[in-house]
C-alpha cells in the first residue's frame, strides 16, 4: 500500500514595510556612538602625546575604540535578528536609517582587520600620516555610518523646522562632527593654539601664514556647515550650540594636549563663543523665512568665536600675527559662514509683480 507524507513545512511569511524602533534602542545606538568617539579621541591622544609607548595593535586605546564598536554591533545586530525572526525581509529588518548603520558596522569590521594588516606590513603611523592612511579613513567611513543612525532617523521623521530636535539626534550629530574634526585636526586652531603665540618665526613666514589661515577656515566651515544643517530643519535643545562648539573644541584641545597645554584660555573663548551662538539663535531666530536673520547669524557665529579666540591669546600669551592677519581672519571666518548660508538658502526670485529681483 502506497503512503503519502504530508508536507508540514510552509514558506516563510514576509511582513511588509519596516519595523519600528524603540526610544531605548535609539539611545543605545547613541551611547555606543559616543563610546566609539571617546575611543577614537583616546587613540588619537595616545598617538600624539605618548607615541613611544605604542608598539602593538593591542593597546588600551584600541580596546576602548573596538569595544565601542562591539557594543554597537551587538545593539544593531540583536535588533536586526529579532525583527528578522518576526518575519521582516532581511533587507528591511531595520528602518533604512539603521540599515545604513548596520552597513557601517560591516565596513568598520572590515576596516579594522585592514588596519591590523596595515600595521603589520607598514608599522605604526606618525603625525599627519595617521589621519590619511587608507585603513583609518575606512574606519572613519564605517564609524560615521554607524554613529549617524539616530540623526538620519530624526531627519526622516521631521518635515518642518518647528519640530524640536531630540537629544539622541543631536548627540549623533555631535559624534559625526567629532569624526570630521578629528580627521582634520592638522588644520584646527583649537588643537594648535601654540603656533600663533610667541615670537615671529625666523625667515619667510609665508608657509606659516597660509597654514594658520587654514586653522581658522576649516573649523569655521565645519562648525557652520553642521549648524546650518540642523537649524534649518529643527528647533534645537537649549544649550545645544554651546555643547557643540565648546565640546568639540575641548576634544580637539585635549587631543593635542602636549602642544596646546598652557593655552587653556582658548577653551574659555570656545565656551563663550558657544553661549553667544545660542543667544544669537534665540534672538535672531534664523530660518528659511527669516533670511536676513540667517545671514547675520551665519556671519556672526564664526566671527565672534574667532574674535574671542584671538583676544584670549593676545591678552594672555601674545601672538606674532599682526593686526592685518588676525583681524582679517575674523572677517574671513564670518564670510565663510555667510557663504555657506547662501549655499543652504540661496536667494530666490520674488513673487511675480514685484520690482525686487531677489530676496536677500
Amino acid at each position: 500500500m502506497k503512503t503519502t507524507t504530508a508536507n508540514t513545512t510552509s514558506p516563510r511569511i514576509c511582513l511588509p514595510g519596516c519595523p519600528e524602533v524603540s526610544t531605548r534602542f535609539e539611545w543605545a545606538v547613541t551611547l555606543t556612538s559616543l563610546w566609539i568617539l571617546a575611543g577614537l579621541f583616546l587613540d588619537g591622544w595616545a598617538h600624539i602625546n605618548i607615541p613611544n609607548t605604542i608598539d602593538s595593535f593591542f593597546t588600551p586605546w584600541h580596546m576602548v575604540l573596538y569595544s565601542g564598536l562591539a557594543a554597537s554591533i551587538v545593539v544593531l545586530g540583536f535588533a536586526y535578528a529579532v525583527n528578522w525572526r518576526k518575519g521582516f525581509h532581511w533587507l528591511r529588518s531595520l528602518p533604512p536609517a539603521y540599515m545604513l548603520s548596520l552597513l557601517g558596522a560591516v565596513i568598520f569590521v572590515a576596516a579594522g582587520n585592514l588596519d591590523f594588516v596595515w600595521h603589520s606590513l607598514f608599522g605604526f603611523e606618525e603625525n599627519v600620516e595617521a589621519l590619511v592612511t587608507p585603513s583609518h579613513l575606512s574606519l572613519a567611513v564605517g564609524g560615521m555610518l554607524m554613529m549617524s543612525g539616530p540623526l538620519r532617523m530624526a531627519w526622516q521623521k521631521s518635515t518642518a523646522q518647528d519640530n524640536k530636535m531630540s537629544w539622541r539626534a543631536f548627540l549623533s550629530l555631535f559624534a559625526v562632527l567629532g569624526v570630521f574634526t578629528f580627521f582634520t585636526q592638522f588644520s584646527n586652531a583649537f588643537a594648535h593654539p601654540h603656533l600663533v603665540t610667541g615670537n615671529i618665526p625666523a625667515a619667510d613666514t609665508y608657509l606659516w601664514d597660509t597654514t594658520l589661515i587654514s586653522y581658522v577656515l576649516v573649523p569655521s566651515a565645519l562648525f557652520m556647515g553642521f549648524i546650518l544643517f540642523v537649524i534649518l530643519r529643527w528647533k534645537l535643545p537649549l544649550g545645544s550650540l554651546t555643547l557643540l562648539i565648546a565640546g568639540n573644541s575641548t576634544l580637539m584641545f585635549l587631543d593635542s594636549f602636549r602642544c596646546s597645554r598652557g593655552h587653556w584660555h582658548v577653551l574659555a573663548a570656545a565656551l563663550l563663543g558657544g553661549i553667544l551662538a545660542d543667544v544669537l539663535l534665540n534672538v535672531l531666530q534664523p530660518s528659511r523665512e527669516r533670511v536676513k536673520a540667517l545671514r547675520w547669524f551665519s556671519f556672526l557665529v564664526p566671527a565672534l568665536l574667532f574674535l574671542l579666540y584671538f583676544l584670549s591669546l593676545i591678552l594672555t600669551r601674545g601672538i606674532w600675527w599682526n593686526s592685518n592677519m588676525w583681524l582679517g581672519m575674523i572677517f574671513f571666518s564670518g564670510i565663510t559662514g555667510l557663504g555657506l548660508s547662501w549655499l543652504a538658502v540661496p536667494p530666490h526670485p520674488s513673487p511675480a509683480g514685484t520690482n525686487q529681483q531677489y530676496t536677500k
